[in-house]
């Protein structure tokens, strides 16, 4: 993308700010949010070619890391974005097959949720393109600047954190 100010580099320039930004945190916060839109517009058109949603996706990725059922509370603790309704998720999944559900007959209100034959297939084939597309958006990024964005992010997420950890 060009810059509309040939003089400004970075975000300021890439959305047209005349002055600088008044504040850093704004700066990062403004930067974190367009690179969000930025990065997850591809994923978003990569699972539709999929039939999928990215949430419904990390459903399955969570299932098939823990190889046996998992509870829905458990599953919502563990999605990346999270869902406001985890119940309708799963069973949109369960509709095509991908996914099973098991009430806990000690406790009614768990249900256990379980990856399917199908959906272990279709993360298979999803798996290769999906390393291509991590490629294609941040390989060009080192391994050095890759590990320091992880950690800086988690810092970000975790005020309280020793910036040493």
């Amino acid at each position: 993308m060009a810059n509309k100010h040939p003089h400004q580099t970075g975000l300021a320039a890439e959305i047209g700010k005349k002055a600088p930004f008044e504040r850093r945190e704004e700066e990062a916060y403004l930067n974190l949010a367009r690179s969000y839109v930025v990065l997850t517009t591809r994923y978003h058109q990569f699972f539709k070619e999929y039939e999928l949603t990215s949430p419904q996706y990390n459903v399955l990725r969570i299932l098939r890391g823990h190889s046996t059922p998992v509870s829905v509370y458990q599953i919502g603790d563990e999605m990346i974005t999270r869902q406001s309704d985890m119940p309708r998720l799963i069973e949109r999944l369960e509709a095509r097959g991908l996914v099973t559900k098991t009430r806990c007959e000690n406790d009614r209100r768990v249900i256990w949720v379980n990856l399917t034959k199908i959906g272990k297939a279709l993360l298979k084939r999803i798996d290769r393109p999906l390393n291509e597309l991590h490629g294609k958006q941040l390989g060009h990024l080192t391994t050095e600047q890759l590990s320091q964005l992880s950690h800086l992010l988690w810092l970000a997420r975790h005020p309280q954190a020793d910036a040493s950890e």
